[in-house]
């Protein structure tokens, strides 16, 4: 049973990894603003930009694993908020990444798929060369550089899809609630991902830990257009799917972004080639239609 300290526990994917982790570990579950409603956790407020009280709480509880989610993902808002995104990406991540490496301590680190410029239409490796053109984007990779310093270090490229219990609606949420209500939505056609359901992210994320897994990987699926697996997402839960409209990404309505963001799991899979059947788009979405 090992000590986590989770970083931004009370979003999306942490509210799934710690009902995946906390049975066989004691988590340690650091909020911001939103609450977290879970007696079994030890809930933690803590500035994570005071190096000296961070180091001190990581000595006090012998904290073995750190985990962190903590990332603001709305390209738009990094843009205008620059500052906050800024703490949140490099600085938090730079903190961390020195306490951890004095005390030998493992992070495990959730970073994005946009750290492409995305010209081209081949899925990206590990080693593929980064690009980031927005600001968000650049502030996560100058924070996964800053975990990188460290061997030991686990991170984890990805970007994954689910029902969102908290606060806001995630991909398949706004799909879902527009075509219940019978409203049509707009998805982009050219914009291309690889995402994979948070439950599974989650269950990967545990089966690399137990693994002891170094270094990056990318946790992804196949690569579609968002207004193709809007379609998918439709049809695997009998909506109408033709109230999906496909539109093109329009960089004077929104921030610059790479239009293909989709990832290569070569890596993962090569090693672990158990898992390949779960990474199919069509085991993604049995889990979608498990989450409505």
């Amino acid at each position: 049973m090992s000590n986590i300290f989770i970083i931004g526990g009370s979003g999306f994917l942490g509210h799934y990894l710690i009902k995946k982790l906390k049975t066989n570990n004691n988590l340690y579950c650091h909020i911001n603003q939103t609450a977290f409603k879970d007696a079994s956790l030890r809930i933690i407020k803590l500035n994570l930009k005071n190096a000296i009280k961070l180091k001190k709480f990581i000595i006090k509880n012998k904290i073995d694993i750190i985990i962190n989610l903590s990332s603001i993902a709305n390209v738009d808002s990094c843009e205008k908020f620059k500052k906050k995104a800024h703490a949140v990406h490099v600085i938090i991540p730079q903190k961390l990444s020195k306490i951890a490496k004095t005390l030998d301590i493992k992070i495990v680190h959730i970073s994005t798929d946009h750290l492409f410029n995305g010209k081209s239409t081949a899925s990206y490796s590990e080693t593929s060369v980064t690009s980031p053109l927005n600001y968000y984007a650049k502030t996560k990779k100058i924070g996964e550089n800053e975990i990188a310093k460290n061997n030991k270090n686990l991170i984890l490229r990805t970007n994954f899809i689910g029902k969102n219990k908290i606060n806001k609606n995630s991909f398949s949420d706004r799909i879902i609630l527009n075509l219940k209500k019978m409203k049509s939505i707009d998805l982009w056609s050219d914009v291309y991902f690889s995402p994979i359901h948070v439950k599974y992210l989650c269950i990967i994320i545990n089966f690399l830990i137990k693994n002891n897994e170094q270094g990056i990987y990318n946790v992804s699926t196949t690569k579609i257009s968002k207004f193709q697996l809007g379609v998918l997402i439709a049809k695997k839960m009998k909506l109408d799917f033709r109230k999906i409209i496909p539109t093109k990404f329009d960089p004077k309505k929104f921030i610059i972004r790479p239009k293909n963001m989709s990832l290569s799991n070569k890596r993962l899979l090569t090693k672990y080639p158990n898992l390949r059947k779960y990474f199919s788009l069509n085991y993604q979405m049995s889990l979608i239609k498990k989450d409505y």
